[in-house]
Parts: structure tokens; sequence; C-alpha cells
């Protein structure tokens, strides 16, 4: 998922002199960072319109590659590491495991554990249940009353395993795991790109008599 902003203002220059267009490169390199980095701050915001309570590891998803005098184009683009579940978010589809269970937390995250916004509990807090064997067990209730998953003695005897504590389930393991396009990526995008009031047009506009005006 990438944004390319260019450059064309062949159109914006027709009445420049030579010297005048000498700062043209100057004025849109600048313009182009404007705008990307405009549109950088609008999808991190738009994360916390589009998700419900997002997690920093989606907020901090998008990347900036600003442009250069020599070469006058801006990418906004999603970090590598997220770009397989982002990809859900804005075209929706099937999530399948990479090993042998996906891992899906219960949308009310009462136990308090840390989990990212990609439907996966953190490293970290996975390695303490793991560990916390009187807390926490992964399987299928006794009786076979719930689905197979992750979950959590809790309440006064939920460090004691023969006391009759109560459980709750934190997570569902899962072959499959099915999302809905949530995230107009490109939308976002070209609304930002494309705005009269803080797009490229506007940016370059004042960045063009800001490089004229400290020409020397």
């Amino acid at each position: 998922m990438r944004v390319n902003i260019k450059s064309n203002i062949k159109e914006v220059t027709k009445g420049l002199s030579s010297i005048q267009k000498k700062q043209i490169p100057f004025a849109t390199m600048l313009a182009l960072n404007d705008t990307a980095f405009a549109l950088h701050k609008t999808y991190k915001k738009q994360t916390k319109q589009k998700f419900d309570d997002p997690t920093p590891y989606t907020q901090k998803a998008f990347r900036v590659d600003k442009a250069k005098k020599t070469q006058l184009t801006a990418v906004v683009y999603v970090d590598k590491k997220r770009e397989d579940y982002m990809q859900l978010q804005v075209d929706g589809g099937t999530r399948t495991p990479k090993r042998s269970s996906i891992v899906v937390p219960s949308s009310k995250n009462t136990s308090g554990i840390t989990q990212y916004a990609s439907g996966n509990i953190t490293k970290g807090a996975m390695n303490k249940i793991k560990r916390n064997k009187k807390k926490y067990f992964f399987g299928v209730p006794k009786g076979g009353k719930g689905t197979e998953g992750i979950w959590e003695r809790y309440g006064r005897t939920s460090t004691n395993t023969s006391s009759g504590a109560r459980i709750r389930q934190v997570a569902k393991l899962t072959k499959m795991a099915k999302y809905k396009a949530l995230y107009p990526f490109e939308k976002i995008g070209n609304g930002v790109a494309f705005s009269k009031r803080n797009g490229f047009d506007s940016n370059f506009a004042r960045r063009l008599r800001y490089a004229l005006r400290t020409a020397k």
C-alpha cells in the first residue's frame, strides 16, 4: 500500500521567468514533502476513526520517503511488518495461520492482556500466559462447554486450580479469520493530496512564493 505524490506543475509555471523557474525544483520538493507529512498525519488520525480503540501497533504503521530535488516524488506507505495485516483492513478477506492456528483475542479484553490490533496477543504477553499455568490454560474447558482457545481462571480462587475458580475465554484458536474492509487507504490519501486547502497544489503555490522570496 503506497501513495506516490508526483508533481505536475507545467500549467502553474507557464508565466514564470527563466530566473524564477530555477526555484521550481526546490519549491516542488518542499510542497511534496508538506503533502506527504500531511498525509502521514491524516492516516494516523484516521485509525482512531475507522478502528475501535487502535493500538500503537496500528497507529504507527505509516512511513514517508521524502522527495529530493533530484527525485521529485514523495511516497507514503505502510511499514512492511504491518503490510499484510493492514491489507486485510483495506480490502477485507480471509487470514490463514502461518503455523498451526490464529490467536484471536476476545472483543472485551477484561484480563488486561497486551495485544496488537492485528488480532495477535503480543509475544511478551503470550510468554507470560504460557508460564502462568495456574491462571491460564489452553484448550476446551472440562465438559466441552466453550470453544478451543486460551482461558483464564479469575476471581478469589484464580490461583488455586483445585477450588473451582471461574473461567473466561481470553482468545480463540481458529484456522482462519475473516476481516471486513474498514480502512479506505486510497480514498483517504486522495482526499489529502487533492485537497484545495492543504493538498499539493496549495502547498506548491505557498512554497513557490517562499522560494522566490528567499532566492539568492
